[in-house]
Order: structure tokens, then sequence, then C-alpha cells
């Protein structure tokens, strides 16, 4: 297993997928992606485990993949800086948390709270490319982001009714933001709601993780269990 998550590695663009349940990993699943996500879908866009059952994760497989956590679809600035403590204690690889503020104007008030703080995570902004201008204001303001130590960016939708990712993101818009990214010494991932049969675009854009959900579902419903034979398919492309 060691060897297998070593090899993965080397990979351009990382394999990732979120897991509702403690059930849902096994040996299986992780000789097939390069992270485990861990994000409840029931309980909203980024929706967090309890954290005794994050705990479990860790202490079972944290020497043989990755392992992210979600921090919750979290609007208050009080309660984002006590969860994101508390997760950041835990032994998690990626801390992955929303740019969600209750007044708009507000928007990096978060990235404003970290920006003096040391945390032992890698730390995982989540841009919802779905709700309007958020996008634009981070394109413009990509610099600060790596100034508060968040070195990592993922886009997502946070509305899963209302289309996935391409949607909302010209391919073109796309291919200049990773790259603007990651002249700013910034990771860069891209999910939400993405489709089989979208990865071959996605991965000629080159990103550093893609994220899925829906896709490895029966069903392509994110809330249904896992089918290991679609993350086997999915896996396929990025060992190609």
């Amino acid at each position: 297993m060691l060897s297998n998550r070593n090899n993965n590695i080397s990979r351009k663009t990382k394999f990732l997928i979120s897991l509702k349940k403690i059930e849902e990993i096994s040996n299986e699943v992780i000789e097939e992606v390069d992270i485990l996500d861990l994000k409840n879908p029931l309980k909203g866009a980024i929706g967090a485990w309890e954290l005794n059952n994050i705990k479990r994760v860790i202490s079972i497989h944290k020497n043989n993949i990755a392992i992210s956590a979600t921090l919750g679809d979290v609007f208050g600035d009080k309660e984002f800086l006590i969860k994101l403590k508390k997760f950041d204690c835990l032994g998690l690889d990626f801390i992955k948390f929303g740019l969600l503020s209750i007044d708009q104007t507000n928007l990096f008030e978060k990235l404003t709270m970290i920006e003096s703080k040391v945390f032992k995570t890698n730390l995982v902004c989540v841009v919802f490319v779905d709700i309007k201008n958020n996008l634009n204001l981070v394109n413009n303001n990509l610099d600060y982001f790596f100034r508060c130590g968040v070195k990592n960016i993922l886009l997502d939708t946070f509305c899963k009714k209302n289309g996935d990712l391409l949607n909302f993101c010209k391919k073109d818009y796309l291919r200049k933001f990773i790259s603007k990214c990651k002249k700013n010494n910034i990771q860069i991932g891209l999910a939400g709601g993405l489709t089989e049969i979208q990865v071959p675009l996605i991965l000629k854009l080159n990103p550093d993780i893609v994220g899925f959900r829906s896709a490895i579902c029966k069903s392509n419903k994110r809330t249904s269990s896992i089918d290991i034979n679609k993350i086997k398919k999915l896996s396929g492309y990025f060992n190609s």
C-alpha cells in the first residue's frame, strides 16, 4: 500500500474522491486514488464528518494515503476559527474550508483571520463558482491567498442542482485561472459535479487535483453509495 501511494505522488494530476462514511473506505478504494476526502453530502455542499469518525479514519489509514476533511458549510467567522483549530489537531493532510460569508462584502474575512496564524495542516480554500462574482474576486486577489498561508484552492459548486463546474466556467477561463494560480505558487483543484465524459478535457487543463463525488456513486447521485467500478474507471484516466 505504501508503495502504491509513492507511485501516486509522481502523477501529474492527483485523483481525489469524497466519501461520506467510514464504510465506504476499503483497501480496494485506496489502491485507486491519491486523496481520500471526508465529506458528508447529507450536510451540505462541503458537509463535515463527526470528529470521532475522522480520528478513526486517520488512525487506520494515515500511513497509506493522503486524507482531507471538509470543515462544513460554515458562514460565521467565529465558528470557522474554532472548528479550524480543532481540525488542525487531528493529523489530517488537508483541511477544506469554504469561502463563505454572511455578508459578501466581507468575503475574504476568513483569510484575514488566519493570516497571522500558523497551522500544521495544509489549508484548502473551496471557491464556489456558482455564487455570483466569487471566482472573479478570487482571480483578482490570488496573491492575498498565498500571503495568508492558503496555498491550495479548489473550485467547486455550492448548489449541486444548478449544474456542474463547466456550466459556470468556460474552458479558456479555467486554463488561464490555473496558470495564474501556479504563477502565484498556489495548487489548484477542480471539482463540482464533474462527470467521467469531462475528465479528458479537465486533465488537459493540467490542474493539480481533480475531485469527484457524484461520478463515483450509483446513479450518479452524490448521496448514494459509491461504486468501486466507477472509481476504477476514473482512476484509469489518471494512470494513462
